[in-house]
């Protein structure tokens, strides 16, 4: 399998145009309460931009800005004209969107209310720019051409958004490649890649120009190929994500040194990595492995994962809107696509859901459960949404079902049809805890019949004949049905069993077997069919009584 960066390059080169959970529990690609949306883009490659903020996510696509609210679908608007679009970032308050556009060396600043470009920044002098960072009214722009023919050295300069005409202003440090950035406080972080053993610059920007306060050595911690970096909100604490090795590395922006990493096994290379609300939860995405992990900030255990089997995460790729967590996707036929994580920056919840295995056509199943939060504490009384799968696949919502002040509760269903009926109760969650559902599925049959008819009496050495007849739900099964037929005989207080030869039945559901009895005794011939998918099992039972011959 090619390493992602050796695939992205091939893909880049060849351009022509524009795949919940607790940990440990397989995540379906698209539950009832997250969401997937195609965002009706084909990529040649994995260069794409994400930002969340005010009810809205923008997502870059070569030429354009395609706009989705806050649930992840497209409001059908979108913002073109826009050369080689690449990052995009959003001011604090969510009104101005700024994109980096690679293909006119230009930064546009972009009204979110009204998606019209309020102006462009000519950056001709520092060329190929593809990464931003703002804190503030500064706009930080990583820039180079390093691996294109005729490519200029690479780099970062601050462009001061007060001004009607931003000068960018240079940092002095020359990059192979456009760096990584990223910006929190009064902490700018610079890093190197596309190279094995970069280093990270960390530079002062609280009190005017820029001031170089050291350098943080990748090397030292075996980092391979920067793909994105963020910081604490004080700027304190810098995560990396990189192909190596493996996790996402922290560091200390005072003291220049690692302090640990989130994640201590490899499950596929880092490429994103995003700081929640109030910095809680770490919100971190791979290629070529687990898509999605959540971790606690604390303790930096891993409380969350899900993955699209059929889809890669876009690098940096990954956003928070309040509960909620973004992932930018591209699937295998090149389908951009948003994949929302509805509250899962929230606590778990839990729902249960008990069902019997089997029930009879026209029978009432009754269905309970149980929701409660984390500690096992009840939410009260809760609207669910339940849907009833039929054997054909259609899905029929059904109504009113709500749980007790106990979190507990019961529904009655009669399922319209034989085979597996599956219910799924969902909960939507609340501002306290995450979304859940189960599921249960019943297998409906019809009920069978089997009669066996056949003399009372019988004589040593003659034969005696027996039928009986055969029906699910009142018709008969498909011919060639097998019963198998077992005969008891008792005789003189000690009885003996033995398998006589199967039987099958006709088209209208008859059978017919003989036996000749070898002993006088007490005989009783038990008939038995085991069923099938859409049919229960029965069984029937005759007694004979056989005597021994006139002389």
């Amino acid at each position: 399998m090619p390493h992602p960066l050796v695939r992205r390059l091939a893909a880049y080169c060849g351009a022509a145009g524009l795949i919940t959970s607790l940990l440990a529990v397989a995540a379906p690609a698209a539950s009832a309460a997250d969401t997937t949306t195609d965002l009706g883009v084909s990529l040649d490659s994995f260069d794409a931009g994400l930002a969340v903020g005010g009810g809205r996510v923008f997502v870059s696509a070569q030429d354009r800005i395609i706009v989705a609210d806050s649930t992840g679908k497209t409001i059908g608007e979108s913002v073109t004209g826009l050369s080689g679009v690449a990052e995009l970032v959003l001011n604090a308050d969510a009104t101005r969107l700024y994109a980096v556009l690679a293909g006119s060396d230009e930064v546009a600043e972009i009204d979110t209310a009204g998606l019209a470009v309020l102006r462009r920044i000519d950056l001709s002098a520092h060329p190929c720019p593809s990464t931003l960072a703002l804190s503030g009214d500064w706009l930080w722009v990583g820039h180079g051409c390093g691996g294109e023919p005729g490519g200029h050295d690479g780099g970062a300069v601050g462009l001061d958004l007060t001004a009607a005409a931003p000068t960018p202003v240079t940092l002095g440090r020359v990059h192979a490649r456009p760096p990584a950035l990223a910006v929190a406080g009064d902490t700018l972080v610079v890093g190197e890649t596309g190279m094995h053993a970069p280093q990270l610059l960390v530079y002062d920007v609280g009190g005017g120009a820029p001031a170089l306060r050291g350098q943080i050595d990748g090397k030292a911690s075996n980092l391979d190929r920067i793909q994105e970096l963020v910081l604490t909100s004080d700027g304190s604490t810098l995560i990396a994500a990189a192909d190596a090795p493996g996790h996402f590395t922290t560091f200390d922006t005072t003291t220049l040194t690692s302090t640990g990493a989130y994640g201590d096994e490899w499950d596929g290379y880092p490429s994103a990595v995003a700081i929640g609300p109030g910095g809680t939860r770490v919100a971190a995405g791979r290629q070529w492995g687990t898509d999605f992990t959540l971790y606690d900030a604390a303790t930096r255990t891993a409380v969350f994962s899900a993955d699209q089997p059929d889809a890669e995460l876009i690098p940096g790729g990954v956003a928070f809107s309040g509960p909620d967590v973004f992932t930018l996707l591209r699937d295998s036929a090149g389908r951009l696509l948003l994949w929302r994580l509805h509250g899962v920056a929230l606590p778990a919840s839990e729902l249960t859901l008990t069902a019997p295995a089997g029930a009879w056509l026209d029978t009432p199943v009754t269905i309970e459960g149980r929701l409660t939060r984390a500690g096992g504490k009840s939410p009260g009384s809760q609207p669910l949404a339940v849907t009833r799968r039929l054997p054909d696949g259609t899905n029929e919502p059904l109504a009113g079902v709500k749980t007790g002040v106990d979190g507990r509760f019961t529904f009655t269903d009669t399922p319209p049809g034989v085979g597996e009926v599956t219910y799924t109760v969902l909960w939507d969650g609340d501002i306290k805890s995450r979304w859940s559902s189960a599921s249960a599925t019943v297998t409906v049959r019809h009920v069978s019949s089997l009669t066996l008819d056949g003399p009372v009496s019988g004589t040593v050495g003659e034969l005696m004949r027996f039928t009986g007849v055969l029906t699910a739900g009142g018709r008969p099964p498909a011919p060639g049905a097998t019963i198998t037929v077992q005969r008891s005989v008792k005789v003189d207080g000690s009885s003996e069993s033995v398998m006589l030869p199967p039987v099958s039945t006709d088209a209208d559901g008859s059978y017919t077997f003989t036996d000749t009895p070898g002993a006088a005794g007490r005989y009783a011939y038990l008939v038995m069919w085991s069923g099938h998918a859409t049919a229960g099992p029965d069984k029937a039972l005759h007694l004979v009584t056989v005597t021994g011959g006139a002389g």
